[in-house]
């Protein structure tokens, strides 16, 4: 009866900050949920589709706007790669928007660290494809081998904040402008 339990950090307590942060800089946000699962390629093909939608068409919503997600992706292993799900999420939302002008996306590990590597997650934008080809590799067959952590390193586009010393599941963030 004397004791007090206070939540302090969830999933959706990060994506409700950063949605409020977002209106403070003049951009609507808007959160898709805090609890998405699946596996990240599929799940980074569909957030690729409502990004692509909201490129060409300004719809579901109205541009500039910054799409929020929260939840824990897996991945199926099928290569020897390194990376984890929020980078192989990435890669795949990179694949499938590859081109668009006006998106930025980051995809990271709340505790800061995605996968095997120092790195809670990554960059990508509608270039990322072009730039990975510039440098001699193929995001399809990089993203097949489960090698996200090369592909973004290569491009200086990993995330690397450090330990954060909480874990509210992965935070996704797509700035459409």
């Amino acid at each position: 009866a004397r004791n007090e339990v206070k939540l302090v950090a969830s999933a959706a307590v990060s994506l409700e900050a950063a949605a409020d942060a977002a209106r403070k800089a003049g951009v609507e946000a808007v959160i898709l949920s805090d609890a998405i699962e699946g596996e990240a390629a599929e799940v980074g093909r569909v957030h690729a589709a409502i990004a692509a939608e909201v490129v060409r068409r300004d719809r579901p919503f109205h541009k500039p706007v910054v799409v929020l997600s929260g939840g824990e992706t897996t991945v199926t292993i099928k290569g020897k790669g390194k990376g984890g799900r929020n980078g192989e999420f990435l890669l795949s939302f990179a694949c499938a928007t590859d081109g668009l002008e006006g998106l930025l996306a980051l995809a990271a590990d709340t505790d800061g660290i995605d996968g095997s590597e120092d790195n809670a997650g990554a960059f990508a934008d509608g270039t990322t494809v072009a730039r990975l080809a510039d440098k001699g590799k193929d995001a399809a067959e990089i993203l097949s081998r489960n090698d996200s952590w090369t592909a973004f390193d290569a491009l200086g586009d990993l995330f690397v904040p450090g330990p954060t010393g909480t874990n509210v599941n992965d935070f996704r963030a797509i700035l459409i402008q």
